[in-house]
């Protein structure tokens, strides 16, 4: 079990093989770099990719889609941005030295099933979305869902078990905000508008 997250917390708790800091909020970016090697060293899951997946490679990209606007383009510096994602690009941005980068890739792509998994730390940001998803194109290029021992790339699901709970009253407070937005609230909540700060319910 390999652990990556910016703290050593009782996650791991000495249960895991290793654990790879990261510095916060650039999970995306590792992604990109893992994504680089099983790319260029042909360790992704090309008859999945064909079957499941639409926009991986020019193959599937939808007739309506730019010029090389596919993942794989994106990834391989082909795409608009004309950025290579390598593990030294990524290195650079993660504070996770390439070597270390190159060798999980690795052993991601020769690992089958691997059950890659992600807490709620990387959605708790401006733009987490992003990172979710990235994390989740692991688990795609890789062929690992829909497999016994694999995962979705997303958090572990779970069973509801209906009992009966208190009755909960209804909040008087219909404005809202995204949930990385709160310490902004502490420190500005009055001064927090829909069209800055995406409060809801609110002018």
């Amino acid at each position: 079990m390999i652990i990556i997250d910016p703290r050593y917390t009782d996650t791991g708790a000495g249960r895991e093989d290793e654990w790879i800091p990261i510095r916060p909020g650039t999970d995306a970016a590792l992604v990109n770099g893992l994504a680089y090697v099983l790319i260029t060293e042909n360790m992704v899951d090309q008859p999945f990719l064909d079957k499941y997946c639409v926009g991986y490679d020019e193959k599937t990209l939808p007739a309506s889609a730019p010029k090389n606007g596919h993942y794989k383009a994106y990834i391989l510096g082909q795409g608009k941005d004309g950025v290579a994602k390598t593990p030294e690009w990524a290195a650079q941005i993660t504070g996770i030295p390439a070597d270390r980068i190159i060798k999980l890739a690795r052993e991601i792509g020769s690992a089958k099933p691997a059950y890659i998994c992600q807490g709620w730390g990387p959605q708790r940001h401006a733009n987490g979305e992003i990172a979710t998803r990235a994390i989740s194109m692991l688990a795609i290029l890789t062929g690992n869902v829909g497999i016994n021992g694999g995962n979705s790339g997303a958090r572990e699901g779970s069973y509801d078990l209906p009992f009966e709970r208190m009755p909960t009253l209804e909040n008087p407070v219909e404005t809202s905000i995204s949930m990385f937005m709160w310490t902004d609230a502490i420190e500005r909540g009055p001064e927090m508008t829909a069209l800055r700060d995406g409060v809801r319910g609110e002018r």
